[in-house]
């Protein structure tokens, strides 16, 4: 007698505590996982678009406690990513185990021309140690979401992917099925509210398949159904701990007053039929990482930039330095900010909806002049980013810190004298990220009161402009500028000393 199908899925949360592990277990954009279990080790990635180093690998022991392991595509050689839009880049990893040996499959996207209609082309790579990558194979496929998965009977090794049926352009395939040597993935439609993850099943790889009578096993939600805070779940990958239970790692929206400005975050749940909550949580896994509340600090001293640090696309020169000197910090080339490129700019994904990113700036020998900006940014795209800095004034001498928010390609342009002739050594900025605002400040001592300029809804940094496209969450930028051109080459070295984010408890409410 054949099995009945598994009906599942969820029932979690938010802010991790040590009575037990909640969700997102990646807070920040982390969409589209996908997970792997080799022994007593999970390895999780996900997409990371136009941003590089792209595909990030992380792991744990424990499903609750996750590290940034290393970057799969590193190396220009891999995936050029050269003027790529927004929502372009790399999408979709699948690790999967074979023979021995660690593979990833993904896909490219380097356009969305509706003249060209250029689909993503499917590449696959190898490696022994999940640091060190091949350079890709380009099959003579195209398609989205590929995955790699060996029949355990046969041991015949299967490229699975979504490609357009042309009747006329509708999607139609298979991702892998499930197994215990290999990462099985439930996946639907687009990522919008009626996301959702649907299963078949088959005696051979190559069909006929079933579809599950009880589809979709992993739905929360549909259009205007707001009420819920977590929304849009789907692209799941179900495997089983070594004691036997299973889970779905997939991603999800968490919807606050209707938007969800830190993107599509990975989440888990053990196989089962409820609501995702993020009160609850995850079956009987347990964390002992606190986030009442916390901060970390960076202060660009370790000789090397940490991982979870990006840039846009591939650059075309290092626009980057870290400062030799015990003290650390961090020294950008002036480039363009604001613009579908590589600017001088390096970004950290926003993972909480309640916290505040600081940069303290480094001294300079000699003021900035109209042109020349040195700033933090809440990040969306080119079109989406709200930034606070320090800049030449407008229409008057002197330096100015200023503000500029940028709505549906409207912006809202503030400015204070900074009343000193250089950047002094105590300055620092503020964005205070709060679930439906962000405020923009400064303050002129580590620990002194901010003072606040501007704030604006946070449902800006949610959505893509009339036809613009984004599948990123937000990120923190750190970015040097000229007002629409590169900062001129007399411009005294700017940077930031060190920055520090710190996180409060959220409170998300169900």
């Amino acid at each position: 007698m054949r099995p009945n199908f598994v009906r599942l899925v969820v029932s979690q949360l938010l802010v991790q505590v040590a009575t037990g592990l909640k969700n997102p277990i990646l807070p920040g954009w982390n969409p589209d996982p996908s997970i792997l279990r080799v022994g007593s080790n999970y390895f999780l990635t996900t997409s990371s678009l136009e941003y590089r180093p792209s595909t990030p690998i992380y792991t744990s022991t424990d499903l609750g406690n996750w590290t940034l392991y290393a970057h799969a595509i590193t190396r220009p050689s891999q995936v050029q990513l050269y003027g790529v839009p927004t929502g372009a880049g790399t999408w979709a990893p699948t690790l999967s185990y074979i023979n021995g040996l660690y593979y990833l499959a993904s896909m490219t996207r380097w356009t969305y021309d509706p003249v060209a209609r250029v689909w993503p082309r499917v590449i696959w790579s190898v490696s022994e140690d999940l640091k060190t990558w091949s350079d890709p194979i380009w099959p003579d496929c195209w398609g989205i979401d590929p995955s790699l998965f060996q029949d355990p009977v046969s041991k015949k090794v299967y490229l699975n992917l979504m490609a357009p049926n042309n009747d006329v352009d509708r999607i139609w395939g298979s991702t892998s099925a499930r197994s215990t040597s290999a990462p099985g993935d439930v996946r639907g439609s687009g990522t919008d509210d009626l996301h959702r993850a649907t299963t078949a099943r088959s005696s051979s790889p190559e069909g006929p398949w079933e579809l599950n009578p009880n589809n979709p096993i992993l739905f929360n939600g549909q259009y205007g159904y707001d009420n819920l805070t977590v929304q849009s779940t789907g692209h799941g990958t179900i495997f089983d701990t070594p004691d036997g239970l299973s889970y779905i790692a997939y991603l999800a929206r968490r919807k606050i007053n209707g938007s969800s400005p830190l993107g599509r975050e990975t989440f888990l749940s053990p196989v089962t039929w409820q609501p995702v909550l993020l009160s609850e949580p995850i079956g009987n896994l347990t964390d002992t990482y606190d986030v009442q509340e916390s901060s970390s600090r960076d202060s660009f001293d370790e000789g090397i930039l940490d991982p979870s640090w990006y840039q846009l696309r591939t650059p075309y020169t290092r626009n980057f330095e870290l400062k030799k000197s015990s003290s650390g910090g961090l020294v950008l080339r002036p480039n363009v900010f604001g613009h579908r490129d590589t600017p001088a700019a390096i970004l950290r994904k926003q993972r909480s909806l309640n916290m505040t990113f600081s940069a303290r700036l480094l001294p300079t020998s000699s003021g900035l002049g109209y042109g020349e900006i040195v700033g933090i940014s809440a990040y969306l795209s080119e079109l989406q980013h709200q930034d606070i800095g320090v800049s030449g004034c407008v229409k008057r001498t002197g330096m100015c810190i200023y503000t500029k928010l940028t709505m549906n390609g409207t912006t809202q342009y503030t400015q204070v004298p900074l009343n000193s002739s250089t950047i002094p050594s105590d300055l620092t900025i503020h964005i205070r990220a709060e679930p439906l605002c962000y405020h923009l400040g400064y303050s002129m001592s580590t620990n002194g009161p901010t003072t606040w300029l501007a704030a604006i809804s946070s449902s800006w940094m949610a959505f893509a402009p009339e036809n613009y496209f984004v599948f990123a969450g937000a990120s923190f930028a750190l970015f040097e500028a000229g007002t629409g051109m590169p900062s001129p080459p007399h411009a005294p070295d700017v940077g930031f000393a060190e920055v520090q984010e710190t996180y409060f408890e959220e409170e998300i409410p169900d």
